[in-house]
């Protein structure tokens, strides 16, 4: 696991392109975003570029704002050893909130595992689906 910059927006954008298809990032969004002071990002390498990825933006409010894993490397952790991480780095931070789809409900149970609530809901957040809105207080123990 390590943290992500500029350079890794290519490795990035085509994971993200392969988890979310037409709803990805483009890469140089994602460059923009690797290259801001108040994001950060942490990856897990593999054979073909990234396994795994996850990325947060910082505040008094943290917001995680993606998180992708390869579907042959999914139910190994990495995306609980991500989000773990991420909330770590979260200083300063009361809470991080995130969006997640209505219809996801293995990615719902990883967050409430995690110490997230659901809070509420976006109808139509995404093109096909509702978001659910969680967050977790971060003065908890993770």
């Amino acid at each position: 696991m390590r943290r992500l910059g500029p350079a890794d927006a290519e490795m990035f954008a085509a994971l993200d392109r392969e988890i979310f298809g037409p709803e990805a990032w483009p890469e140089g969004i994602i460059e923009e975003q690797l290259a801001h002071d108040r994001i950060v990002a942490i990856g897990i390498d593999g054979e073909s570029g990234l396994d795994a990825a996850g990325m947060l933006g910082l505040g008094i409010e943290a917001e995680l704002l993606t998180i992708s894993v390869r579907p042959e490397r999914r139910r190994q952790g990495l995306a609980k050893m991500i989000v773990r991480r991420l909330l770590e780095l979260a200083v300063g931070a009361e809470a991080c909130f995130l969006e997640v789809r209505a219809s996801d409900e293995g990615a719902q149970r990883l967050y409430r595992e995690l110490g997230f609530s659901e809070v509420g809901r976006r109808r139509r957040y995404y093109r096909d689906d509702d978001a659910v809105v969680m967050r977790i207080d971060l003065g908890l123990t993770i």
